[in-house]
């Protein structure tokens, strides 16, 4: 992996972390999740008037829309059912596993040995702080983890074949706006939903640039380094995660999940290595 995709995605971790944390401290998850896939969408806009929509991909945008809301969703109900600093590093954690090995099966992706030690601790660690005993949200978690591999596979075949990762992650930002509104609006209502978005617009604003702007650079790196290194590599951002929800939501971090974060921190090592 080079230097420029190895910081591109620590930067992109650095993003996803941020608005998850926003997201698991709103009072209303289900419509904080909406706006920030919306405003994602409306922020990027621009770029998608000067470049157009990659309608070739047309087909791998409206699948991953798809599963970009199946994954909104299922990361919803885990957090409303458990805390971040549990959620997040298990749904995190579980995918760059199955990622690498659909990557090596569909796209003969081969990371090397010294990647898949890399992926291998990177998971390892990210599981460790996790997994602690069988606490409500972990089936919530896994679901997440499944549509994260999934949409990763999709949306990484199509952008090796485009020269367009920015306006790809736009559009399908666009589809899974579409396709989550008539489901907000059937459990919320108009009217709660503009309250909770009026409450904190700014808020919502930036998050949505981040989460945006975060899968954009996972996109981009994907065209020049393996993807399960990738997607291993971004998963780190589970260590943010954890330190936000012990930090700023006062959940439990603990001394297993620092030994985890020291294992995590030696894949990131032979992850940069690997190149």
């Amino acid at each position: 992996m080079t230097a420029a995709a190895f910081g591109m995605v620590l930067l992109a971790a650095v993003l996803h972390a941020g608005w998850n944390l926003l997201v698991k401290a709103s009072d209303d998850r289900l419509v904080t999740g909406w706006s920030q896939a919306a405003f994602g969408a409306l922020v990027f806009s621009p770029v998608l008037v000067v470049t157009g929509v990659p309608w070739e991909a047309w087909e791998s945008i409206a699948a991953s829309s798809l599963i970009h809301t199946g994954y909104a969703l299922a990361l919803i109900g885990a957090y409303d059912r458990a805390d971040l600093s549990l959620v997040y590093p298990v749904a995190r954690g579980t995918a760059p596993s199955v990622v690498a090995v659909g990557a090596l099966i569909l796209l003969s992706d081969n990371p090397g040995w010294i990647g898949f030690a890399a992926i291998a601790l990177i998971v390892s660690g990210v599981i460790a702080i996790g997994l602690g005993g069988h606490r409500p949200g972990i089936a919530w978690a896994l679901l997440t983890a499944a549509f994260i591999a999934t949409y990763t596979l999709v949306d990484g075949a199509a952008v090796r074949n485009l020269d367009a990762a920015l306006p790809y992650t736009i559009s399908v930002f666009w589809g899974n706006t579409i396709l989550f509104t008539p489901i907000v609006i059937a459990r919320r209502g108009l009217p709660r939903i503009m309250a909770t978005v009026r409450a904190a617009p700014m808020q919502n604003a930036l998050a949505g640039a981040a989460s945006a702007g975060a899968y954009g650079l996972v996109l981009a790196a994907a065209r020049f380094a393996p993807l399960g290194l990738v997607s291993a590599v971004r998963e780190t951002s589970v260590i943010l995660g954890a330190l936000g929800g012990w930090l700023l939501l006062g959940e439990p971090f603990g001394k297993r999940r620092v030994a985890a974060s020291v294992t995590i921190a030696a894949g990131l090592i032979l992850a940069a290595m690997s190149g």
